[in-house]
């Protein structure tokens, strides 16, 4: 009779005792909770800088700890794509509005706050042989008996253009802030008869010039 209640305690202990172990072993910290407080390591691109347009990319990576991140990325001007389901990697491009430095900026969260990292990208305009298109002015004629002046704007095509202008008679005043336009002035009761003016663009790939001609009476 002992022996039998000795076996049946002992089946009892064994079974408390597995009972309790595979509890402790399924969590044995207690918490459940994987995450921390979010962390960007860096953010790598495979090139610094790229021409505008879609055919020239640069792939960027935002390389972050933390558990369970949520990724955002930023830019004023220009076009990211996602290339992953996590958002942690991105193609980054420009059209030729966006020429110049650009601040890309990665945001990571998670439950434990959120932390950003930035990288500056540029976009290079693309420098073809320069070209006027055309040049324009809002008159046709002026007085010279007034200082009558006439705006005059040289459309041209080429990228990272130069302009110079030149007159054969009067006074060019050059837009400090757009150089393909100026302010022709002919001399008070001077330059009579139809003038000459002279649009000359250049880059690193050569020059154009083209002339246009005002009637000053």
């Amino acid at each position: 009779m002992k022996a039998k209640n000795i076996i049946f305690f002992a089946v009892i202990l064994v079974w408390i005792y597995s009972i309790t172990g595979c509890s402790n072993n399924d969590n044995p910290s207690g918490n459940t909770d994987l995450e921390t407080s979010p962390e960007i390591t860096n953010i790598v691109a495979d090139k610094t800088e790229i021409l505008f347009g879609g055919n020239d990319l640069a792939i960027l990576t935002c390389n972050a700890t933390g558990g369970n991140l949520k990724y955002e990325w930023q830019v004023d001007l220009g076009d990211l794509i996602p290339l992953n389901s996590e958002r942690s990697k991105v193609s980054f491009t420009g059209a030729e509005c966006c020429v110049g430095e650009k601040i890309i900026t990665c945001k990571v969260s998670n439950s434990k706050g959120s932390v950003s990292k930035s990288i500056t990208l540029t976009i290079l305009e693309v420098i073809n042989q320069p070209e006027i298109i055309t040049i324009e002015s809002d008159k046709s004629e002026l007085k010279s008996s007034t200082e009558e002046s006439a705006n005059i704007v040289c459309y041209a095509i080429g990228g990272n253009l130069k302009y110079d202008w030149k007159s054969d008679c009067g006074k060019i005043l050059l837009n400090k802030d757009d150089n393909s336009k100026i302010t022709y002035t002919p001399l008070v009761n001077d330059c009579l008869g139809v003038r000459t003016i002279t649009c000359t663009v250049s880059n690193e790939k050569g020059t154009f010039t083209q002339t246009f001609q005002i009637t000053v009476k």
